[in-house]
């Protein structure tokens, strides 16, 4: 349950940096920094890198738990 807790949490957090700096490309093109969502397709393809990467730092805090705690 504690890995995915973590795996959530991290999610989270990756997905809201993730939609800063597509932000931050966009007001490169634009000339204006303003918060909004990509388009769905893209919002689909930051969400699934964010789930494997939030997927394989789950993993890892998990491993080195269990490795510490022995």
């Amino acid at each position: 349950m504690r890995g995915i807790l973590f795996t959530g949490i991290t999610f989270g957090v990756f997905m809201t940096e993730a939609i800063i700096h597509y932000n931050m490309g966009m007001s490169k093109v634009d000339g204006k920094f303003r918060l909004r969502l990509p388009p769905p397709d893209e919002l689909a393809k930051i969400a699934a890198v964010t789930g494997v990467f939030s997927l394989a730092s789950g993993m890892m805090i998990r491993g080195i738990e269990q490795r510490l705690l022995k």
